[in-house]
């Protein structure tokens, strides 16, 4: 791992995690004042990410360190933009939640808050990678994520059997499912971002 890359990636990394915060915790009590604030982080995370696009660009450049040193990054730094766009999903997905007066089962909530949570925690675990990359972390990162989708498939499943009850709504059933598919999207990039850092590190030793 580039150590000026690393650094912007970390810097990259922090903005998302206090994006993804406080659209957490605009789940857990509707603020406006969240709201705003992750307007505000969102500018941050896209300078951030302009900023370490730019750089990666730069050095592609074959005066400098290639393209084929650059492609390893350029992917992680899509992987980490694709993060944001899926919590930018969340949040207009959390606001027509309240516009539109919808309310989700006790069930849903805790699933939804269980998601929310170990989407939290495996962001959280990035930065630390990228400083140390660590094979050890990876997998265990790895098998978190892999543990976390299957049971967000199986909530997913049980929504369904909740809406054919009648416990869910079909009012609720598209906000439901949009929250946890984006929750998905970001916990399966996290998972690409740390591959790419151990592969990098494993060539960066051989």
């Amino acid at each position: 791992m580039d150590k000026d890359v690393g650094e912007k990636m970390i810097k990259v990394c922090q903005s998302l995690i206090k994006m993804l915060a406080l659209s957490f915790q605009g789940f857990r009590k509707y603020k406006e004042e969240s709201f705003r604030e992750v307007e505000k982080v969102k500018n941050e995370v896209r300078n951030n990410s302009s900023e370490l696009a730019h750089f990666l660009i730069l050095k592609s450049s074959p005066y400098e360190k290639g393209k084929e040193w650059a492609k390893p990054y350029l992917s992680m730094a899509s992987s980490l933009d694709r993060i944001s766009y899926n919590i930018e999903g969340i949040v207009d997905r959390l606001k027509s939640k309240v516009q539109n007066q919808i309310l989700f089962s006790d069930q849903a909530v805790k699933e939804i808050n269980d998601v929310f949570q170990e989407a939290m925690t495996l962001l959280e675990r990035l930065p630390d990678l990228i400083l140390t990359p660590n094979k050890l972390l990876a997998q265990n990162i790895g098998e978190q994520v892999r543990s976390v989708l299957k049971i967000a498939n199986g909530y997913s499943e049980g929504h369904e059997e909740r809406l054919m009850q009648g416990v869910c709504t079909p009012k609720s059933s598209p906000t439901y499912l949009g929250i946890l598919e984006s929750l998905k999207g970001i916990i399966a990039h996290i998972l690409e971002v740390s591959g790419k850092i151990v592969s990098l590190s494993s060539q960066s030793k051989s």
